[in-house]
This record gives structure tokens, C-alpha cells and sequence, in this order.
């Protein structure tokens, strides 16, 4: 069973209380008890030397004294010391010659031994002698010797005086009873004061337990109101502080972990383009040895043929199988020569390229073409901004497959849309066609190797795999999609000069 905080407070603050007030207690007690004793001590002392010139008066050297009138005044005189016991006149050897009995108010006083104790050793020293006795009863006694001197300064007698120390004992007993219930009530007052104050602690933390309670239920937004300017107050703020310092943290997690999915994303994307590069570079060495292997007996058939051709009448039957035959040679000759330069490695120069200019000079080269005179053409190039690192040659090379393939798309009639545009470190080139497009599923696949939208016989599948090649050697990214104009659009994104990846 936990021990509430509060009650902690009550139970450490009232022993360190009582602790300090018991402390003090005994300080003070001791103080005061011994400025009493010294008090007394003090008075006994100047009692004695007044008292003691005037007993020699009234005795005249009479031991004991006869006259009872001149005794009866001296008791009373000194009787108004109410803590004298009894006196006594002492011979300069150590003889008592005169006892007094002992005054009213001690008469039930059992002296004992003190009383009668030997005085010679002190009344021989010539000086005052004041001791200290022990009563039965816890009751004390000052024993106080004084000596009394002749006019011709010769030692006379010693006067030895019994004094009571109940005024002080009484003055302390009445200082405790004081001090302790002084102490009982402000014990009491402090607690009720403690008890109020630990209420008034306990309130704000009491709100600081129940909202880390609903943090660790997840509740990142909860704030506790200020609680004053003290510490509870600078601790409610700190937890403020801590609450925001959480969801801020959340927020950067949940930022990192999704930052952390696009780089898995990125990673998968990596790997599938390292399997596809693997399968492309299996692909063009098998493709390279094939086209070798093929490409000698195609090329003897062709020539072959030509010279068949050639010694053939016009009007021989025989003439249209041997044009059928040179143009399927001819077309195995592109095949072989796709597959050798698919399979050909990357080599390319680095220069600054204006696209812009690239893409208006490729146009210009590409109209008078019959596939290209009845297309609607449009441009939007940016004039800024357009430059790229590369070798010009291979992105012409890219650029007119694009063009050649959504030309052919569209047969010959349509709109084609070129656009080119700065998109923060990368330049964008987009080709858009109004053509039947690409199937969605087919997006990704055409830019595999012997993969065609085309017609059988109208085309190799090679040419968006070479053109991937060749945009991915510049470090840049092309992809498919559906185009506004209602066909396809081939997209690709290049570093922008002075930005290569």
C-alpha cells in the first residue's frame, strides 16, 4: 500500500518540527538554567560580602552570642535572602563557633552531611569558596564561605552560607511546562498550516499525475494550465514543454518512418532496376552472339539475291519472290543491327547539350518526312534553364525514337505535343500523342527488351529499351503514361547541367 505524498509531508514535517523544537528545548533549558545558576550565584556572592561585615557588628566577638534580641535581628534581616537555608561563623581554624538553625521556610530540610562537612582546607585559603551540593530528593544546595577581616586586615572569621537552589529549580520546571505547551500548539498549528499547504500541492500534482497518465495512453496534445510561478508552476511548464517535445518527436518519427518506407520504396525500385540491368546485359550478350551468328548468312543471302534481282527481267514471275526476298533479308539486317547496338556498351562524350535546341533541330529534320507532314505539331520549350551533360548524339537518338514511335502510333495523322521544362534539378522532356496509347498494364513493360504495342512486323520491341539505356548511362529516368491528348506520353527526366546525380 502506497503512503500518499501528503501524508508523507504531514508525517516528515512534524518530525522535523518536533526535532527542532527538542533541539531548541534542550538549548534552551540549558541556557536559561544556567543563566539562573549564575544568577543566583552572582547575587549569593554580593549577599555574602554585605551580609558578613554586618554579623561581625552584631556579634562583637561574643561565641555564641548572648544577647537572643541582637540573634532574633540578624535572622530576620537575613531571612529577606528567601533562598538562604541557614549561616554559620567559622573560626580562622576551621571551628565552628556559631550555627544558625535552619530559616522556616527550609526547616523540613534534611541537610545531612553537608551540615556538618569540615571547613579548614577552605577557610585557610583566605579567599571566597562556593561549592555545589547534592540533596536527597534531586534538591541542590550553594555552599557558599566568605571571610570577614579585622580592621588591622588580619583574617577574623569566615562566614559559610547554605543557600537553596529551589527558585532556580522552581523557574525551570516553569519554563518547560511554558516552553512545552507553546510547543504543543504551534506543533498543532504547524501540522493544520502543512495540511492546507499539502492540499494546495497536491492539487497540481494530483493534475500532472492525470496527464502523464494520458500521454502514456497516447494523448500528446493534452496541456496542463499554469499553476503559479513557483516550482509546481515551473514543473507544469517543463511538462508542457515535454508534451510538445513528445508530439514534435512523434512527428519526426512519423516523418522518418515514412521517409524510411520511400527509401524502401527507392531500395525495391534500385534492386528491380539492378535485376532488369542483370537480365538486359544476359539479354545483349545473348543478342550480340546471335546477331553475329545470323547476320553472315542473312548478309550472303542478300547479296545473293540483289545479283538475282538484278540479272531478272521486269516481266519475270519470278522477279516479285526475289524482291520479297531481298526486303526480309533487309529486315533481318535491322533486327541484328538493333540487337548489336542494344547489346553494345554505353560509351558516351560529356558535353553541355541544349535540349531546346536539340529538339527544334530534330523537328526540322523530321517534317519533311512523309510519316510527319500531316502531324499538328506542338512546342512549349523553355527558352532558360534547359541544359544538360551528355553526349548530343545519343539523345538525339532517344529523342527521334520517341518521335518515330509516336508518329507511327498515330499513322501519320494526329497531334504530336513536345514539351520541355526546368523542374527543380532535373530537366523534364515529355512527347505526347493523340494515338490509340498504351495499355495500363503494358506501362512498364514496354521498356523490356522485344516488347511492342506494334503491329506484327512493324517494329523490333528494342527501341524504348535502348532509349531507357541510354537515358539511365546519363544518370536520368523515363517512364510511360496516359497523355492528355488522349494517346500516350513518354517522360524523361534528365540533371540539369551543373546538377548530375
Amino acid at each position: 500500500m502506497r503512503t500518499k505524498l501528503s501524508r508523507k509531508l504531514l508525517l516528515s514535517t512534524g518530525s522535523i518540527i518536533v526535532v527542532l523544537l527538542s533541539v531548541a528545548f534542550l538549548i534552551l533549558e540549558r541556557s536559561q538554567a544556567q543563566a539562573w545558576n549564575d544568577y543566583l550565584y552572582t547575587q549569593s556572592l554580593a549577599f555574602a560580602r554585605l551580609a558578613t561585615p554586618e554579623l561581625l557588628k552584631r556579634f562583637r566577638g561574643t561565641f555564641p552570642p548572648e544577647a537572643s534580641e541582637e540573634v532574633a535581628a540578624m535572622a530576620e534581616s537575613l531571612a529577606l535572602n528567601r533562598d538562604l537555608i541557614q549561616f554559620s561563623l567559622v573560626s580562622p581554624s576551621g571551628r565552628r563557633l556559631y550555627q544558625s538553625p535552619a530559616f522556616a521556610a527550609f526547616a523540613d530540610l534534611d541537610l545531612g552531611a553537608v551540615a556538618t562537612a569540615e571547613l579548614g582546607d577552605r577557610v585557610a585559603s583566605g579567599r571566597s569558596s562556593v561549592r555545589t551540593h547534592k540533596l536527597p530528593g534531586n534538591r541542590r544546595v550553594l555552599d557558599l564561605l566568605e571571610p570577614a577581616y579585622g580592621p588591622s586586615g588580619q583574617q577574623v572569621l569566615s562566614v559559610r552560607y547554605l543557600i537553596s537552589y529551589d527558585s532556580v529549580d522552581a523557574r525551570v520546571a516553569d519554563f518547560r511546562l511554558r516552553f512545552l505547551a507553546t510547543a504543543g500548539a504551534a506543533v498543532l498549528l504547524c501540522v493544520v498550516l502543512v495540511g492546507l499547504a499539502a492540499r494546495r500541492i497536491m492539487q497540481p500534482i494530483e493534475s500532472l499525475t492525470g496527464a502523464a497518465r494520458a500521454i502514456a495512453d497516447g494523448d500528446l496534445a493534452i496541456r496542463i494550465p499554469p499553476a503559479g510561478r513557483d516550482e509546481i508552476g515551473t514543473l507544469a511548464e517543463t511538462f508542457n514543454d515535454m508534451a510538445a517535445s513528445l508530439a514534435r518527436s512523434q512527428d519526426e518519427l512519423t516523418g522518418k518512418n515514412a521517409a524510411l518506407r520511400r527509401a524502401n520504396d527507392d531500395l525495391r525500385d534500385m534492386q528491380e532496376q539492378l535485376l532488369r540491368s542483370e537480365r538486359l546485359a544476359a539479354i545483349g550478350q545473348l543478342a550480340a552472339g546471335v546477331s553475329h551468328e545470323i547476320d553472315n548468312p542473312v548478309g550472303i543471302i542478300l547479296g545473293l539475291a540483289e545479283l538475282l534481282l538484278e540479272e531478272t527481267p521486269a516481266g519475270d514471275p519470278r522477279r516479285d519472290d526475289l524482291l520479297a526476298i531481298v526486303a526480309e533479308c533487309r529486315r533481318c539486317k535491322r533486327i541484328t543491327g538493333g540487337l548489336l547496338g542494344f547489346a553494345r556498351p554505353v560509351q558516351a562524350q560529356r558535353d553541355r547539350v541544349d535540349l531546346r535546341v536539340l529538339v527544334e533541330d530534330t523537328l526540322a529534320s523530321l517534317r519533311p518526312q512523309k510519316l510527319f507532314r500531316d502531324l499538328v505539331v506542338e512546342c512549349d520549350l523553355v527558352a532558360d534553364g534547359n541544359e544538360v551533360t551528355g553526349d548530343p548524339d545519343q539523345l538525339r537518338q532517344v529523342l527521334v525514337n520517341l518521335l518515330l514511335n509516336a508518329a507511327q502510333a498515330m499513322k501519320g495523322r494526329g497531334r504530336l505535343a513536345v514539351a520541355l521544362k526546368r523542374t527543380g534539378e532535373e530537366v523534364e522532356l515529355a512527347v505526347d500523342d493523340s494515338g490509340p496509347g498504351i495499355p495500363a498494364g503494358d506501362l512498364e513493360a514496354v521498356f523490356q527488351p522485344f516488347v511492342t504495342t506494334k503491329g506484327p512486323g512493324e517494329g523490333t520491341g528494342l527501341g524504348l529499351a535502348l532509349c531507357r539505356k541510354l537515358v539511365e548511362a546519363h544518370g536520368g529516368s523515363i517512364h510511360a503514361e496516359a497523355s492528355r491528348l488522349g494517346g500516350a506520353r513518354l517522360c524523361v527526366r534528365l540533371p540539369a547541367a551543373g546538377g548530375e546525380k
